[in-house]
């Protein structure tokens, strides 16, 4: 095949995956230029490209592309929230039990919540989680493994200082 089949199977298979990545990250304005860049980049870059696994390549070149626009947005605006959850709404219980996991991720520090989103929600192995995070696969284990345990520490916290569904907060 050339460059620009290779290129095109390349895009047809991955965009959706490092669209739906940036999207959980930046929200729906600015996802879609996240992974039209992130192909931009992965034209310019196509031999770079680890053949048989693209997919962690992609999501670290968007995740950089992400680190980018948020420096620039901190820059401009002074301010940037864009793991708020303080908005709680609904009393339902699955809004709360949401609502606690969002807050305990929240907690983490950025490379420690983005570790854990790679495998969580992308799907990623340790390896290929590690290689989009930038460390090695001994780090990537720890840090993921030390992650774990503060957010089910924090979830363990938060459950036993909340009201339960229907009691008073009071």
């Amino acid at each position: 095949m050339d460059e620009e089949a290779d290129f095109t199977r390349l895009f047809q298979e991955h965009y959706e995956s490092v669209l739906r990545y940036a999207w959980r990250r930046v929200g729906p304005t600015d996802a879609p230029d996240i992974a039209n860049e992130t192909f931009r980049v992965a034209w310019e870059k196509h031999r770079e490209i680890p053949p048989d696994r693209p997919l962690p390549w992609l999501y670290g070149t968007a995740r950089n592309l992400i680190r980018n626009l948020i420096k620039k947005e901190r820059r401009r605006e002074g301010l940037l929230a864009l793991h708020d959850v303080d908005d709680i709404g609904d009393h339902a219980v699955a809004v709360a039990a949401r609502q606690a996991a969002l807050t305990a991720l929240n907690s983490l520090n950025d490379s420690d919540r983005e570790l854990v989103l790679l495998v969580a929600w992308e799907g990623l192995d340790l390896r290929e989680a590690a290689q989009v995070a930038g460390c090695s696969r001994a780090a990537a284990a720890m840090r993921l493994h030390r992650a774990r345990r503060r957010l089910e520490q924090s979830l363990t916290d938060r459950s036993q200082h909340q009201p339960q569904f229907g009691e008073s907060a009071i």
